[in-house]
């Protein structure tokens, strides 16, 4: 199985089981709260809630499961109303799988309750505590109660990516139901709302239960994206259950990329259900490009189950570009089930674009199961093949660094001379920084300062990650770090190591706070690099509070930071308030900076209100030349001016 299914089907597994809990748990409330005599539930709500969280999830004596049951019952007697209370003490508990399972029921069982004041608590989330799930789990909870009004609140999510993807979870819940009524739903949305997920979604799950029926809807809609998508999930649908049913009906489909795209759906299921059927189909095939893609397709999804037999037809039925291409497909797939096989097979052959794409795949693929037997294999390719050797074991080392950092970098420490060793100690220190930031940083510091930049490349990704964390400690660190000066890896010529180390760490900071983040743009050297820093900062303080920042703003002197302040400010909230903006446009103290501001204001302004905005630029204090300029740009973008934009 190659690895976009796989993420596909863990993909749709991971929706499904998220669907399966929340909605198990609103049936069992339902049935509790029937069967249950009312006397009995105070008692019992007093004894859990007294149990509390923080016991439910310490794990001492118990397994996650015990703790998860236990969680149904807290979570089952909990009053939504305390809901924000209980999330908002989730910090301070212990960290383990019953954890997030406890996270989700609370917030599912608070938007069973009151789904707006769910979803807003979700939306305060930041990036870094779980925003998009939180708002996942709102949406499918409402969509299981009232999906007209969860579609409807879908508008108030500010993220495109996330929009598209709530749009997507809600109709497999309502396709799940009834698939038609789904599509006429989802039809009813405006256009931009309309996403190709979703289609994919409802068709996916049509084709499981009546994929004549869906075939006959997804003929019919208009030609568009959304019929391309719908044609392409339901090959996919159907394929799972009768592939060739599905192939018999995408070969019958009109020539072009939906035809193509649905007959891959179906080799892709033939090819570990029947490869015979597969192959027979393809060699009935005109050669083209059509039959190329889906060669290379199915010989790479035959091979998930069959390598040996993918491989023989492959090198008998395929020459040049579709057989390498195809060889790389197989290769994949046996990197993750047989990774021996697959280093037998490429000692074999000298097709460099076979090797240089398949070797290092197949250093991460072995990696994940065996490490020592991976490490052993890549030190063992011929030091002839430098590029393929180095490439090889830098990605041994990596995927090791991810399941144990410690080791791994132990490991690297031991080949200060080895022409990976900068890359290999950057990736170990990124990696163990996730986990375990202050770990990571330690030991970058005791690298050898000599030779290659490894020590101050990898101190800085340390600290780099570390922002994300805590930024107050990262800049601690960096600030009281010695740094190397002449074995510094190539950086920005305006800036050394450790400028560059505290504009990361600054950046990372402003997306949590920006105001704190602000605060220490003084301490950086003036230059290019602190110019960057500061519109990053500021784009991301000026997003939080508008208004805290604006007040700072006012503060500042004249001066280029103060200028690029302003237009960050301008930029970011002038559309909520022009006349205000345009008041800030006119403290500028550069003069093509404020000619550039003005013309950002007045092309918004022009086009809602062109008599406010002349009446503006009447008033203001500019010369009779630049009134002139202005004026010029409120007749080109106003609605009723002879140029319209």
């Amino acid at each position: 199985m190659n690895t976009s299914i796989k993420i596909k089907l863990l993909t749709a597994l991971l929706v499904a089981a998220t669907v399966a809990v929340i909605a198990l748990y609103t049936e069992n409330v339902r049935l509790r709260e029937t069967a249950k005599p009312a006397s009995s539930a105070d008692a019992s709500t007093k004894t859990k809630q007294n149990k509390g969280l923080a016991s439910i999830l310490n794990l001492s004596g118990k397994s996650e499961i015990e703790s998860m049951r236990e969680v149904l019952d807290f979570v089952d007697q909990m009053n939504p109303a305390d809901a924000r209370a209980v999330l908002e003490s989730f910090n301070k508990l212990p960290q383990n799988a019953a954890t997030d399972f406890a996270k989700k029921l609370v917030l599912a069982r608070w938007a069973e309750a009151n789904p707006a004041a769910a979803l807003n608590w979700a939306k305060s989330r930041t990036l870094y505590d779980g925003r998009g799930a939180a708002m996942a789990t709102v949406f499918e909870t409402w969509a299981a109660k009232d999906p007209t009004a969860a579609l409807a609140a879908v508008s108030q999510v500010d993220d495109a990516q996330a929009r598209a993807d709530i749009y997507q979870n809600i109709f497999a819940r309502l396709a799940a139901a009834n698939p038609a009524a789904a599509l006429a739903t989802l039809q009813k949305l405006p256009a931009g709302q309309q996403s190709l997920n979703a289609y994919g979604e409802v068709f996916y799950t049509w084709a499981m239960q009546d994929p004549k029926a869906a075939a006959t809807a997804a003929q019919n809609l208009p030609p568009s994206l959304a019929r391309n998508q719908a044609i392409q999930q339901l090959a996919s649908g159907w394929a799972q259950t009768d592939p060739t049913a599905a192939l018999a009906w995408a070969n019958d489909l009109p020539a072009g990329n939906s035809r193509t795209d649905a007959l891959m759906s179906a080799l892709t299921a033939i090819a570990t259900q029947d490869p015979k059927a597969g192959t027979t189909y393809l060699a009935s095939l005109p050669n083209g490009p059509a039959k190329n893609s889906l060669l290379v397709n199915f010989a790479t999804n035959w091979a998930a189950s069959d390598p040996a037999a993918a491989l023989a037809w492959t090198d008998k039925n395929t020459a040049g570009q579709m057989h390498d291409q195809a060889v790389q497909g197989i290769l994949a797939q046996m990197s993750e089930a047989d990774p021996a096989g697959a280093a037998a097979y490429l000692s074999q052959i000298s097709l460099a674009s076979v090797r240089d794409v398949a070797l290092p795949q197949l250093a991460s693929a072995w990696a994940q199961k065996d490490i020592q037997g991976a490490l052993t294999w890549a030190q063992s390719l011929p030091k002839s093949d430098a590029d393929a050797r180095n490439q090889a074991i830098r990605n041994v080392v990596g995927t090791w660094s991810l399941t144990d950092p410690a080791s791994a970098a132990a490991f690297v420490t031991t080949i200060p001379t080895d022409p990976n060793f900068r890359g290999m100690a950057d990736a170990v220190v990124q990696n163990w920084a996730n986990a375990d930031p202050a770990a990571a940083f330690a030991w970058a510091q005791s690298l050898p300062s000599a030779g290659q930049g490894a020590q101050a490349n990898a101190m800085r990704t340390a600290l780099s990650t570390y922002a994300n964390v805590d930024p107050q400690a990262a800049l601690t660190l960096a600030e009281q770090a010695t740094w190397s000066r002449a074995t510094q890896p190539p950086l920005d010529p305006n800036a050394g190591i450790e400028t560059k180390t505290m504009a990361n760490i600054l950046q990372a900071w402003s997306t949590q706070d920006g105001a704190a983040a602000a605060a220490h743009l003084a301490d950086m050297p003036a230059g290019s690099l602190e110019t960057s820093t500061a519109r990053v900062v500021l784009s991301n303080w000026i997003a939080q509070d508008p208004q805290g920042a604006s007040q700072v703003i006012d503060t500042m002197p004249a001066s280029p930071a103060r200028d690029s302040a302003i237009t960050q400010l301008i930029n970011v909230e002038g559309k909520n308030d022009l006349p205000t903006a345009f008041a800030w446009a006119g403290t500028i103290s550069n003069g093509n900076a404020q000619n550039s501001a003005y013309n950002t204001v007045l092309q918004e302004w022009a086009k809602r209100d062109p008599t406010a905005a002349s009446a503006a630029v009447q008033s203001a204090n500019v010369s009779d030349a630049q009134r002139a300029s202005m004026q010029r740009v409120i007749f080109q973008f106003s609605q009723t001016g002879a140029i319209k934009n």
